[in-house]
């Protein structure tokens, strides 16, 4: 989608943002924020380390065979740091790394990268996306405690992801490029900026970046443990981690924030009793008596739903499944809800977040229901739930949440709330939005 193109999404006469932007101003924003920004190869662009390289050093600092087997790590907890002092301060220089995904050359790689539309599939970038991270996690941990000939102790966990706002420039026969760096470290969290770029026309050109939260654990994964603090070298890295730490307050924000924390504004209360008034026949007007406008359709009436058996081939390092596994199918159910509300093909602009709340284990089942919460002219705030339930004790606990944002070519049908719990997924769904577009709207500084 061309930056025009989008601006008119965003300034289409459902919109909310319309009111609030200059044209002239918004355009040049969101061309600075859409358009492929282009670089030249590095030098040694030709002996670039594979994303199959990467998964193979990542099985040997585990220490682990690949295999499918429970191995005991407990051990390992004698060479952990008691206090951060104990590791050594790492730079950004220090976990910055690239590697590539020879697409241009692999035809089996194509074929699991491709969509029916000739584009890249987002599920399967994702899943390298989180691979990458961990390795980049693991190039900042520096531990003098640990022996050369033994594997590493610590486990390391995505908390989340946010801040993925995608080009919809994609081919699946160019070779894609990862890079990134840790950009912000506490005593046990680390967030990693990852970049993702495609070799196209003898230059790079931006697919998109993303953030990438995780906390290291211990090896038996039972408590979080402390890691190597970051210390900036030159201008770049300080101004990098002044917005990762500012990126990081707004996140304890919007927590404290949340609809489940504070009550809606003042303004969010109008919104809800104005949609109210919206479903009430005005030709019997009771309270009970619901009416559906006209293009309109109730929140539920979007949902779809999907159940997985969890097999130990998507398993991750640690023998639960892995986290890139999970954004993938979480994508590919949101593009059917999507799809199925719009009735025409889509396009993902923007993933405003991923949350990891449980691990999900093997040999469960793993329910994900997806719905549309939000909708303002042709833009659609997609909400999935992932629930993992164990089969012999029927238990089961929310493991995931995600939030995706698609645009289709026309306006859609406006989605409305039935109920209270919907009408709050309603608002929560419009604060999504327009912190997407406000993402948008932050200009160039943050896009290094």
């Amino acid at each position: 989608m061309s930056p025009k193109v989008f601006v008119n999404v965003l300034t289409s006469s459902k919109s909310l943002f319309r009111k609030n932007i200059t044209h002239g101003i918004y355009v040049q924003q969101i061309y600075r924020r859409w358009k492929n920004e282009t670089h030249l190869p590095p030098k040694d662009f030709c002996k670039l380390q594979t994303m199959q390289d990467i998964k193979l050093k990542l099985y040997n600092i585990m220490g682990i065979s690949g295999k499918y087997e429970n191995e005991d790590r407990g051990w390992l907890s004698e060479y952990l740091p008691k206090e951060q002092n104990d590791l050594p301060p790492r730079s950004m220089n220090d976990s910055f790394d690239r590697a590539i995904v020879p697409l241009s050359t692999n035809l089996a790689l194509q074929n699991k990268y491709t969509t029916t539309f000739k584009s890249l599939r987002i599920g399967r970038l994702l899943e390298d996306m989180d691979h990458f991270a961990v390795w980049i996690v693991m190039k900042h941990i520096y531990n003098p405690l640990q022996p050369l000939d033994v594997p590493t102790p610590y486990v390391v966990v995505t908390l989340l992801v946010d801040d993925v706002v995608i080009n919809t420039n994609r081919f699946p026969d160019k070779d894609l490029i990862l890079s990134g760096q840790v950009t912000y470290a506490g005593k046990t969290s680390l967030e990693v900026t990852l970049w993702l770029e495609q070799f196209n026309n003898d230059k790079f050109e931006r697919i998109t970046r993303a953030h990438f939260v995780f906390v290291a654990r211990d090896p038996t994964n039972t408590s979080s443990v402390m890691v190597n603090n970051l210390v900036p070298v030159g201008e770049r890295e300080k101004n990098l981690m002044i917005l990762s730490a500012k990126k990081n307050e707004d996140r304890k924000r919007a927590r404290q924030n949340s609809i489940l924390n504070k009550m809606p504004t003042p303004e969010e209360q109008s919104l809800i009793y104005d949609t109210f008034m919206k479903t009430v026949d005005s030709k019997e007007p009771i309270i009970g008596n619901k009416v559906l406008p006209a293009n309109s359709v109730w929140m539920d009436d979007t949902m779809l739903e999907t159940n997985i058996l969890c097999h130990p081939e998507d398993r991750n390092l640690h023998n639960t499944i892995f986290g890139g596994y999970l954004m993938r199918v979480a994508t590919e159910l949101a593009f059917l809800v999507a799809s199925a509300h719009s009735k025409t093909r889509v396009t993902l602009q923007s993933i405003n977040s991923i949350t990891f709340r449980k691990p999900v284990p093997i040999g469960s089942k793993l329910k994900l229901n997806g719905k549309i919460c939000y909708t303002s002219g042709r833009v659609m705030i997609v909400e999935i739930i992932a629930k993992v339930e164990e089969l012999e004790s029927k238990k089961s606990l929310t493991s995931n949440s995600f939030y995706h944002v698609y645009v289709a070519p026309n306006d859609v049908d406006s989605v409305l709330p039935q109920n209270y719990h919907d009408s709050m997924l309603y608002i929560d769904g419009r604060r999504r939005y327009l912190d997407f577009v406000n993402f948008l709207e932050k200009g160039q500084s943050e896009n290094n």
